[in-house]
């Protein structure tokens, strides 16, 4: 897939402002996560309702992902627009877009999440078409009207891409995980050790999907073409 070429010519040329943005925004944020849902586990666990524990993973989850996201936009957005990235903007961008991120993911994680309990597909449909919103927000800058509605356009016209995107680092998360876990079973059962790979894990291959979509998303709003365009334009002026 050409996206995800693009997405790893960007994680290779920019791997140490991905690491960087890893360790201070990523990495902080899971680390808030698991224990934000370690507390909220405890009485579920008490009484013994995994369901209720499982419910409240997949809404934190998603809502550290949607803050999340925004430098790792910013920065295939910057690639695209100008050949280069600019570090404080990579913050300025998420300092900028992370309330919305974070007030809009709300209602959206719940009603992701409701759509996998009721069936996997209506989870997966709705999690494809309502992803591309923090994608919407900061490459397009739109109200939120308009950004649920561009994020559910790109979704269907998308659809079959998006969801391999989305299997293809699914399965990749997943076998790493269970290689950690079992590794931290084999250890005498180091699960605090095994968190800590999980979430360094997810901090290098979270970008590489960021950018991947990302990638997808200036190319389905004509500004890859019209940057290209530009360029071909200014290339034959220079010969005139």
């Amino acid at each position: 897939m050409a996206y995800l070429k693009e997405a790893f010519k960007l994680y290779k040329n920019n791997f140490l402002r991905v690491l960087l943005i890893g360790v201070t925004v990523l990495l902080p944020i899971q680390l808030i996560f698991t224990i934000l849902i370690n507390y909220v586990a405890m009485p579920f666990q008490y009484f013994n309702l995994p369901l209720w524990i499982s419910i409240f993973q997949s809404i934190f989850m998603l809502i550290s992902i949607f803050v999340m996201f925004i430098p790792l936009i910013s920065m295939a957005a910057q690639d695209t627009r100008l050949g280069s990235v600019k570090t404080g903007k990579l913050y300025g961008d998420t300092i900028k877009y992370a309330f919305f991120a974070y007030l809009i993911s709300i209602p959206v994680s719940i009603l992701i999440t409701a759509g996998f309990l009721v069936f996997i597909v209506p989870g997966v449909i709705l999690l494809v078409l309502l992803m591309g919103i923090p994608f919407v927000k900061v490459i397009d800058d739109e109200k939120p009207k308009a950004v649920i509605k561009k994020s559910i356009s790109f979704g269907k016209e998308n659809f079959l891409s998006m969801c391999g995107v989305l299997l293809c680092f699914a399965a990749f998360d997943t076998v790493g995980s269970y290689l950690v876990t079992l590794a931290a079973s084999i250890l005498n059962g180091q699960m605090a050790v095994a968190n800590w790979f999980l979430m360094i894990l997810n901090m290098l291959v979270l970008p590489l999907f960021v950018f991947t979509v990302a990638k997808a998303y200036l190319v389905w709003n004509g500004e890859t073409d019209l940057i290209q365009e530009k360029a071909y334009v200014q290339q034959l002026e220079q010969y005139r």
